[in-house]
C-alpha cells in the first residue's frame, strides 16, 4: 500500500502530487490520509490487468446473455416457390440482401466473438459493448475499467468529503455518523459573545446556552458526491459512469467540505438575557419626607435616586443575531435607559409647602378653649400617608374628665346643654375648612343642628362620641400633614403637603336655596320637675335653611371652575316652654 504525508499542504504519493483543498485544514487532511487505504491502493497503483485471465472471467459482471439465434435444418426449410419468369430480378436482388446480412452479422459476430463465447482472436480486432460504449478490447482498458468500477462500486463515502472538518471519507454512512457523534452534539467551541453592560460583562457560550450539531441529511448529501450525474453530461459527451468516476477522482485533490446545521436553545438565551436584566434594574426611589418641625414649618427628605433598566428584548434580538452567524469573540451591547423617580428632592423641597389654613375665634368661656385646645393636641402633627383616611372621634378619643376635658356648652336635641369636651366641634369645623381647601376627600361630614357662629353658614363639621364623625382621606400621592393649635382664643389647622399647583388655590362659598320659617305658636310642655309656678324656655324657636356649598378653583386669583361640595339641611324648630303649674 502506498505510503502518504502532509507536506505544505499538499498530499504525495508514489503515483505524485494532491493539491489539498484550500478550504480545509491540515489536520482534516491528516485524518483524510490515516484512512487511504483501499481507495489509495485502487487509484495509486499501475492499472494491472492479468494477462492470464479470460476476457470472460474480466467482463463477468458486464457479460450479456445472447440472444439464441433461430435457424432452420435443411430438411425443414419451406419449401420455394418456383420463381415466375417475369420480375425475375427482385428474386436474385432479395437473395443479394440476405447474404450482405448474413456476411454482417457473421463479421460482427467474428468481432464480438471475445465477448459473445470469450473466444479471442489474435489477428483480427476484438469488441465488445461495454456500459453503452463499444470499445475495442484493450488489456489495460479493461483493467483500468476494472480497477475504478470496484473504486466505484464501493459502499463507503468517497475520500475527500469532510463534515464540519472532520474526514469522513472510506467511511460508511453509519461509521462517519458514528465518528461525528463521537465528536459530540454539543459544540464547544461554536460561538463565545460577551454581553457589556456599563463596566460589567457576561458571557455566552455553549457553558450557558447549549448549543447542538444536527446532522440532518448532511450524510446523504456526503454519500450522494459522485454517485449522480449532471448536466455536464450534455456538455462533455461523457457516459454517466466516466462522469461520475471523474468526479469521485477529483474529490482526492479538490476536496469538498459540507457543514451540518447546528442549533442553540434560545429559552436558554432568553433566561441569561432575564439574568442581566435583573442585575441592572434598578427601581428609582423617591424622595420622601424624612422629618417635620411642626414648631418651624421645616421639612426634612430623603435623597431621591434615579432607576436603571434594561431593554431586554434588544438585548435579546442583539445576541440571537450574533449566535445565528456563530460569533466568536464579539462583544454586544445595549445601553441601559434611567428612570427618574417620581418625586425628586428638589421637587419636594419646591413643592411641599402649607397648602391651606383656616382661622376661627372662640369664645371668653375658659371651659370651652380649654376642651379645644386638648382636642388641638390630640390632633397636631398627624401624618396621613396616601390612601390613609383620618377620623377625628379615633385620633382624640372620648372626651372625658380624666383627659382634662371640662364641661361646657354643647347641643343635644336641639337644645344648649352643658357637655363634657363642650366646643370642640368648633375644632373639627375649622379643620373641614382647611381640609375642604386642600382639596382632600371629605369623607363623613355633618351640619350642626344650627348654624354655628364661628364659621360660615353650610361649613360646619359637628362631632359627637362615639357615633357622629368627622373624616377626610389623603387622596394625593404624597403625604400630608395635619398642624392644629389653639393661642389666644383663636383655633387654626393647616394642611401641609405637596401643593395644588403654582398659583392655585382654592376657597368655599355658601348660598342659601331655602328658607324655612319656625312655627308662630309656643309649644308647652309640663316638667313636674320644675318649681310649682315656673317655666323655662328650652328650645327657642329657630330657622331652617338649605344651603349649598361651593368649592371654588382660583388660579393668580382668577376663578376658574367651580362645583358644589355639599348641600345642608339645617331644620326648623319650634319654640318649646316647660312649666310646673
Amino acid at each position: 500500500m502506498p505510503s502518504g504525508r502532509y507536506d505544505d499542504r499538499r498530499i504525495t504519493n508514489e503515483k505524485g502530487e494532491f493539491a489539498a483543498p484550500v478550504s480545509l485544514s491540515a489536520t482534516a487532511y491528516e485524518s483524510m490520509l490515516d484512512r487511504q487505504d483501499e481507495s489509495a491502493r485502487i487509484v495509486d497503483e499501475p492499472f494491472l490487468f492479468d494477462d492470464e485471465l479470460t476476457w470472460n472471467q474480466q467482463l463477468e459482471e458486464e457479460k450479456p446473455v445472447p440472444k439464441p439465434t433461430q435457424t432452420h435444418h435443411p430438411s425443414t426449410r419451406p419449401p420455394m416457390k418456383k420463381r415466375r419468369k417475369r420480375g425475375g430480378w427482385k428474386a436474385y436482388w432479395y437473395a443479394l440482401v440476405i447474404a450482405f446480412s448474413l456476411a454482417g452479422i457473421l463479421v460482427l459476430g467474428v468481432l464480438m466473438m471475445p465477448q459473445l463465447a470469450g473466444f479471442f482472436w489474435r489477428d483480427f480486432p476484438n469488441f465488445a459493448f461495454v456500459n453503452g460504449e463499444l470499445l475495442q478490447y484493450d488489456a489495460a482498458t479493461v483493467a483500468a475499467y476494472k480497477q475504478y468500477r470496484s473504486y466505484m462500486d464501493r459502499d463507503v463515502i468517497y475520500p475527500g468529503v469532510f463534515i464540519d472538518g472532520i474526514h469522513v471519507g472510506d467511511l460508511t454512512v453509519d461509521e462517519a455518523r458514528e465518528i461525528l457523534s463521537a465528536a459530540g452534539t454539543d459544540i464547544p467551541n461554536a460561538f463565545s459573545v460577551t454581553v457589556a453592560i456599563g463596566n460589567k460583562t457576561w458571557k455566552v457560550d455553549p457553558t450557558n446556552v447549549p448549543a447542538a450539531r444536527d446532522l440532518g441529511n448532511v450524510l446523504e448529501k456526503a454519500y450522494a458526491i459522485g454517485r449522480t450525474n449532471t448536466t455536464a453530461i450534455q456538455t462533455t459527451m461523457q457516459t454517466p459512469f466516466r462522469q461520475r468516476t471523474n468526479e469521485a477522482v477529483a474529490l482526492r485533490t479538490e476536496g469538498v467540505n459540507l457543514t451540518t446545521t447546528a442549533s442553540y436553545d434560545h429559552d436558554a438565551v432568553r433566561a441569561v438575557v432575564a439574568e442581566i436584566a435583573a442585575y441592572v434594574t434598578r427601581e428609582p426611589i423617591n424622595a420622601e419626607i424624612m422629618s417635620f418641625d411642626y414648631n418651624t414649618r421645616t421639612f426634612g427628605f430623603t435623597e431621591s435616586q434615579p432607576g436603571v433598566t434594561l431593554d431586554q428584548e434588544l438585548l435579546y434580538q442583539k445576541l440571537t443575531a450574533a449566535l445565528d452567524r456563530w460569533e466568536k469573540g464579539v462583544t454586544v451591547t445595549v445601553d441601559p435607559v434611567v428612570i427618574q423617580p417620581d418625586v425628586t428632592t428638589q421637587e419636594m423641597m419646591n413643592n411641599f409647602t402649607l397648602i391651606s389654613a383656616y382661622t376661627t375665634e372662640t369664645t371668653r368661656d375658659s371651659n370651652r378653649n380649654t376642651n379645644i385646645d386638648l382636642a388641638c393636641q390630640a390632633i397636631n402633627g398627624t401624618a396621613l400617608m396616601p390612601g390613609e383616611t383620618f377620623s377625628f372621634n379615633e385620633t382624640t378619643g372620648q372626651r372625658t374628665t380624666a383627659k382634662g376635658y371640662k364641661s361646657a356648652g354643647a347641643i343635644a336635641a336641639g337644645q344648649s346643654i352643658e357637655e363634657v369636651g363642650g366646643g370642640i366641634c368648633q375644632v373639627s369645623s375649622t379643620l373641614f375648612n382647611a381640609v375642604a381647601r386642600a382639596n382632600l376627600e371629605i369623607v363623613s361630614r355633618s351640619p350642626h343642628a344650627w348654624p354655628s357662629t364661628y364659621v360660615n353658614i353650610g361649613e360646619d363639621a359637628t362631632v359627637n362620641w362615639p357615633n357622629l364623625d368627622f373624616k377626610f382621606k389623603n387622596n394625593t400621592n404624597s403625604p400630608v400633614f395635619v398642624i392644629t393649635y389653639y393661642k389666644d382664643r383663636q383655633m387654626s389647622a393647616e394642611i401641609w403637603g405637596l401643593s395644588l399647583g403654582k398659583g392655585v388655590t382654592i376657597d368655599l362659598e355658601s348660598v342659601i336655596t331655602r328658607t324655612m320659617e319656625p312655627p308662630m305658636d309656643v309649644k308647652y310642655v309640663y316638667n313636674p320637675e320644675l318649681a310649682y309656678g315656673a317655666s323655662e324656655t328650652t328650645v327657642k324657636a329657630r330657622t331652617g335653611y338649605v344651603v349649598d356649598t361651593y368649592k371654588i378653583w382660583y388660579k393668580d386669583g382668577v376663578e376658574t371652575s367651580r362645583e358644589v361640595m355639599h348641600t345642608s339641611t339645617y331644620k326648623t324648630y319650634q319654640q318649646v316652654v316647660e312649666y310646673n303649674y
